[in-house]
């Protein structure tokens, strides 16, 4: 401990937490913000804050290996969505290497054609939009001017939402970064779990 006598108040302060949150987190979790999905909504290319794949996998459907390629793509993969008919497709899937080779959807889905309805998802997309307000780097941490929030039941839209990030009280750095390693280790239990 002597070292710390050396730091800064702030840093002395911080210390504890940063402990604990490197204790609690596999040696799997990274704190870097992710690449993200792809989706055309609305006939526009849009990045969306959200991984509908990841519900998908559970001891039923067992994630396949798929490597990182960087620790800014830690599912191992970058799908494409497309919304068509208020219904959620999946187009494809490019691993995370620098080839970034298409992954057959076959792979995961055998007895389907392409592109697959996301019948198994319900839960938010976020898409966020305009110019970023605060840069997280941890997962999809960033806060950008607006958000557009997509709610999907089965696969299917039902509502959505935009928000005017400008109006509201952003929430810190560290509250993000926080909010974004549960989520890293959310995922990371249950993709434990469902290899278990």
């Amino acid at each position: 401990m002597g070292a710390l006598r050396v730091l800064s108040p702030v840093v002395k302060t911080l210390f504890p937490l940063l402990v604990v949150l490197v204790l609690i987190m596999p040696g799997r979790a990274s704190a870097t913000a992710q690449a993200s999905d792809r989706l055309i909504y609305k006939g526009e290319p849009v990045s969306i804050f959200s991984n509908p794949l990841e519900s998908f996998f559970d001891a039923s459907h067992p994630r396949p290996y798929l490597p990182a390629g960087s620790t800014a793509c830690w599912r191992g993969y970058v799908a494409t969505w497309k919304m068509e008919n208020d219904y959620l497709y999946l187009v494809k899937i490019q691993n995370c290497t620098s080839e970034k080779e298409e992954i057959p959807l076959s792979m995961i889905f055998p007895d389907r054609t392409k592109p697959v309805r996301a019948d198994w998802f319900s839960g938010t997309l976020r898409i966020p939009q305009g110019k970023m307000l605060r840069y997280v780097h941890m997962g999809y941490g960033s806060i950008f001017e607006q958000d557009v929030f997509l709610a999907i039941e089965k696969g299917r839209l039902v509502s959505e939402q935009v928000v005017d990030n400008t109006k509201t009280r952003l929430p810190s750095g560290n509250e993000r970064a926080i909010d974004e390693l549960i989520k890293l280790k959310e995922w990371e239990d249950n993709t434990r779990k469902n290899h278990e």
